[in-house]
């Protein structure tokens, strides 16, 4: 009987354990894809911001740039 349990506990631990690591690999998969669309976003920006400065020869007007402070 004790060996009975023993194997119905062990059973249910790895389904647990099983249940718990497709949980994880989901959550990452999204986090992975989140990121990677991102990403894509920010370079499709970029690109179109290099793009306006090759067609015009200006800075757009909300570009800007981070300058170390000078003043101490």
């Amino acid at each position: 009987m004790p060996l009975v349990k023993a194997e119905r506990l062990k059973a249910r631990a790895q389904e647990r354990l099983t249940n718990k690591l497709a949980a994880t690999k989901r959550i990452a998969e999204e986090k992975r894809a989140n990121a990677e669309a991102s990403l894509n976003e920010k370079a499709v920006k970029t690109s179109e911001r290099a793009d306006y400065i090759r067609r015009t020869g200006h800075l757009p007007s909300t570009f800007s740039f981070k300058l170390p402070s000078l003043c101490w």
